[in-house]
């Protein structure tokens, strides 16, 4: 496990690297989830690490940057290829819904899956399997998925039923009927529960060694330069915020931490 301090030097380092031209945006979005699973990472997990979904490649250079020897997958590797060779990463096309694996079995120590299985079009177990495969015996999955339970979401379609409104906007519900190919996967094709997460992991052959449920996106808008330009916005953010802390179900994001047993006995006995 990376010690707060050595993530918030780390992440530092990768925001002060954005190009004006860069995911500045993106970073400050998903800076709390970096820092989650950085954190999350076991002290006895290996330095071989594949990152599932790329891109932006901002992840990817807090990875490097923690000395880990990183490759990684995406659907349109070449979109950075040039950030890929400065890293030193190997990246390779895959689309875990519909083609093998791009790298043999037992490769990796620690495989990092955020993000990504709520984008899926196929139930996830096969994929997952196929993950627990690319691990050696003892090795790691870090998954991260946003929670069905969410307070936010759940509030809003409470909304939506008691105002008579649309669960889904006709802009965006036009979005996602014009979607071609392999476009789909910019969208979430389902939300899950802890529960069916832990349930997806343990029907794929791996054994779940922690479950968090983290709140990286109440956190974002909070920082303290923000209240006086934005007063009630602000306020409005720490409410929920506050909620979430105090029921964690409720919170934004599911994180768990998983591992391919070392022995069939070791899965038995998980």
């Amino acid at each position: 496990m990376i010690v707060r301090h050595r993530i918030n030097r780390i992440l530092a380092d990768v925001e002060a690297a954005i190009p004006p031209d860069g995911k500045r945006d993106y970073f400050r979005l998903h800076r709390n989830r970096f820092a989650m699973l950085l954190a999350a990472i076991p002290l006895d997990a290996g330095r071989r690490v594949l990152e599932i979904g790329v891109n932006p490649g901002l992840f990817t250079q807090a990875l490097v940057r923690a000395g880990y020897q990183v490759c990684g997958t995406d659907l349109f590797p070449a979109h950075r290829a040039e950030l890929w060779h400065r890293l030193g990463v190997d990246v390779r096309r895959w689309n875990i819904d519909t083609e093998p694996p791009p790298y043999s079995p037992e490769s990796f120590d620690l495989i990092i899956f955020s993000e990504v299985i709520e984008h899926l079009s196929n139930p996830p177990i096969d994929a997952l399997a196929t993950i627990r495969d690319l691990l050696v015996p003892g090795g790691y999955l870090l998954i991260s998925t946003p929670n069905q339970f969410y307070l936010k979401s759940r509030l809003r379609v409470l909304a939506d039923v008691l105002l008579m409104r649309p669960f889904e906007r006709d802009d965006e519900f036009q979005r996602w009927a014009q979607l071609k190919a392999e476009e789909r996967y910019y969208t979430h094709s389902r939300l899950y529960s802890m529960r069916q997460l832990c349930w997806m992991l343990d029907q794929a052959g791996l054994v779940v060694r922690r479950r968090v449920y983290g709140d990286p996106w109440e956190r974002v808008g909070l920082e303290w330069s923000r209240l006086l330009r934005y007063p009630h916005r602000w306020l409005a953010k720490a409410l929920l915020w506050g909620v979430t802390r105090a029921i964690p179900p409720a919170r934004s994001m599911l994180l768990v931490v998983a591992q391919r047993p070392r022995t069939c006995r070791q899965a038995r006995n998980a």
